[in-house]
């Protein structure tokens, strides 16, 4: 067919006008054809954040999504936010997925946005007031690279305040990235959606350092005593018919949403405690997706109050209860909850969190935790006294962000050797690793002396869990930690020799939680940790390991509690899966364990600590059911230690006047200690 003259460079004109008109409209109406640019209303000050006056401790979330807190934080946040604890929660994105608000539901970005920040109000109105209905002061805050972010408090209840961020969640017309290529660098900036009608306005841009900047800001805001993010590193998952892939990323068993979020977190943690004096805030990370794929650990009446609060969040009645045109939670939720398993478990990244205690060598008790991304230190004033030293924090490595969760004992020079596990410190985004380090006192309660890489088991520089360290009679040194594999790895340093073995697999297949170590009376280091068919333990000796015995405990859940006994045999607590029981074991000969003392405490989540008593009996320290900190005895009712509700479980040790000890961190983030009764 001839062509008519003129008509093929007319066409190319056209197309290119038609391109350029295209590129227009994205630009002027922003990713997903939302509206064109639109100006936030009055900004306040970022210092609204900043605690009342008189109030004691605050918490702060961050988060990817706006269920990620009510699936995977409940109840610890719903714990804190009817304490009346101040609280602070940051969604990093829109979360507005396919734009649908349920199946069959018309495809609108910036609707379904909208409706997921309903439901999250709604949400947070009934944990703190019974009244999804209640009212919010909702405004724009503007933050880093010129965004605004939305920043609500809740009316009667103005110690509960929410961020909404709306970094667009995915990737689609005229749009580019996510948190996961903003963080690792190959985008160099992440747009924002405008969720309808809500005060932010834009779209805005973040950059990389803008985002970590911008949460750093919120934290020196709010000044929290408690960080809750989700898990940087999560399990590798093998995917077949058995575990679908669902929302996993790749071969890791979590959103990628999820761990980017918490990347970011950790990243504006190390900045925000850079530039503070003291430490302060303990950081908490939460297992995601993967709940469904452990024992589940919820007790039914924790299920039911958290499932409750999803409900309300996913406006599963469709009453209509909320100002303005979009929907009023997010359906989604409504439509699938009731299928997953993702309620189910509330489970800690990194679960033994609390204090260690150790006993010095001049008899007094010292306590170590991680605060601030520091290594904080207290000592009691007299051997046996009920007062304490104020906190002393030492500097950390200088690179990357602690995480949770240290190990720390007396070796035999009399001076303490702390373990710790550093996340991040890599140079480039997408290079991160996990590494255990370890530091010694120069003189018995001096300070530490210089860091040392200890490395991981993968050495890739992925995935371990936090460390446990065992002594051996000798004074040899026996590290354990859960490796990538699900495995527990260790390594060996013997008595008198500053030389550590190479890592190695101790065999016996998956474990859920864990490890825990223990030496028993005759010097050996026994290492814990808790399978789906029961509790399983090994006894290295040296460099070698044979294979692991199992413990016929019932539906184990969570990390194991290893205490030994004044008659010198070694007992274990566990949970039992999905209820509040608290059950235990104890050596009752050659390879044979014998149940022990049992009970009932909290909402079935919470890590126990096991205390040898002066009378021969053990204590169980826990968090009950409205999270504070409790003693339990072989018999009578828990004792409440603390009326407040804390965030991290309680630990304990007897002193050198033998006297058992509780530790536990207030509100505040100071250490609380009360001998047992």
């Amino acid at each position: 067919m001839a062509m008519i003259p003129g008509t093929g460079r007319f066409t190319a004109v056209v197309g290119v006008l038609a391109l350029g008109f295209a590129l227009g409209v994205v630009k002027l109406t922003g990713p997903y054809g939302s509206p064109p640019y639109h100006a936030p209303t009055r900004p306040i000050g970022i210092e609204t954040l900043t605690p009342r006056p008189g109030t004691t401790g605050a918490v702060m979330q961050v988060v990817a999504h706006q269920d990620d807190d009510l699936y995977f934080m409940n109840p610890d946040v719903d714990r804190a936010v009817r304490a009346g604890t101040e609280s602070v929660t940051v969604f990093l994105t829109a979360g507005e997925a396919d734009g649908r608000n349920g199946p069959g539901g018309r495809p609108d970005p910036q609707a379904y946005a909208a409706a997921r920040n309903n439901g999250s109000r709604a949400a947070y109105a009934f944990m703190a007031l019974g009244d999804r209905a209640a009212r919010w002061e909702r405004h724009s805050v503007r933050l880093r690279d010129g965004a605004h972010a939305e920043l609500d408090r809740l009316v009667d209840a103005p110690n509960i305040k929410l961020v909404f961020l709306n970094t667009r969640k995915e990737e689609g017309i005229g749009a580019h990235g996510r948190l996961r290529t903003l963080w690792n660098g190959s985008e160099r900036e992440l747009d924002t959606l405008a969720p309808r009608d809500e005060p932010a306005g834009g779209p805005y841009t973040y950059t990389r350092d803008g985002l970590i900047d911008s949460l750093a800001d919120l934290m020196r805001a709010q000044t929290p005593t408690v960080v809750r993010t989700l898990d940087p590193e999560p399990d590798r998952q093998r995917h077949d018919g058995a575990h679908p892939v669902h929302a996993d990323n790749g071969g890791v068993s979590d959103h990628q949403d999820h761990t980017a979020a918490a990347q970011f977190t950790w990243e504006a943690l190390r900045r925000y405690n850079a530039d503070r004096p003291a430490a302060s805030a303990a950081a908490i990370a939460y297992r995601g997706y993967y709940n469904e794929r452990w024992p589940h650990n919820l007790a039914p009446a924790a299920r039911e109050r958290k499932d409750g609060i999803i409900r309300v969040y996913g406006w599963t009645d469709r009453v209509r209860h909320c100002p303005g045109r979009v929907d009023c939670g997010d359906l989604k939720v409504r439509d699938t909850a009731p299928g997953t398993n993702w309620p189910q478990s509330t489970t800690y990244r990194y679960p033994n969190a609390g204090v260690r205690p150790v006993l010095g060598a001049d008899g007094r008790l010292t306590a170590w935790a991680v605060l601030g991304g520091r290594v904080t230190r207290w000592t009691q004033d007299a051997v046996g006294g009920p007062n304490w030293s104020p906190a002393h924090s030492m500097p950390g490595p200088g690179d990357g962000e602690l995480a949770p969760g240290l190990a720390a004992v007396r070796i035999a020079d009399g001076r303490i050797a702390v373990f710790v596990l550093r996340i991040g410190g890599a140079r480039r985004a997408d290079r991160d690793r996990f590494e255990i380090l370890t530091a010694t006192e120069t003189t018995p309660g001096g300070e530490l002396g210089p860091w040392r890489g200890l490395g991981n088991p993968d050495g890739d520089g992925r995935g371990p869990g936090t460390p446990v360290v065992g002594v051996d009679g000798a004074g040899g040194l026996y590290l354990f930690v859960r490796d990538r594999d699900k495995g527990i790895s260790g390594r060996h340093r013997p008595a008198g020799s500053d030389t550590w073995s190479a890592w190695r697999d101790l065999g016996g297949g998956e474990i859920v939680e864990g490890p825990g170590a223990v030496t028993r009376p005759d010097g050996r280091v026994v290492v814990f940790g808790t399978a789906r068919e029961g509790i399983r333990y090994w006894e290295p000796v040296g460099e070698r390991s044979g294979p692991p015995r199992t413990i016929a405990a019932e539906r184990p859940a969570g990390p194991p509690a290893v205490s030994v006994g004044a008659d010198g045999r070694v007992g274990v607590a566990y949970r039992r899966a999905g209820t509040p029981e608290i059950a235990s074991v104890v050596e009752g000969g050659p390879n044979g364990w014998v149940p022990a003392d049992s009970g009932a405490a909290g909402a079935g989540y919470e890590a126990l600590s096991r205390v040898p008593r002066p009378d021969g009996t053990t204590a169980t320290l826990t968090r009950d059911a409205d999270g504070r900190p409790i003693v339990l005895g072989a018999s009578g009712a828990p004792v409440v230690l603390d009326e407040r509700t804390v965030a991290v479980d309680p630990t304990g040790a007897p002193d050198g006047a033998g006297h058992a000890v509780a530790l536990w961190l207030g509100p505040d983030g100071a250490l609380r200690t009360a001998r047992l009764p």
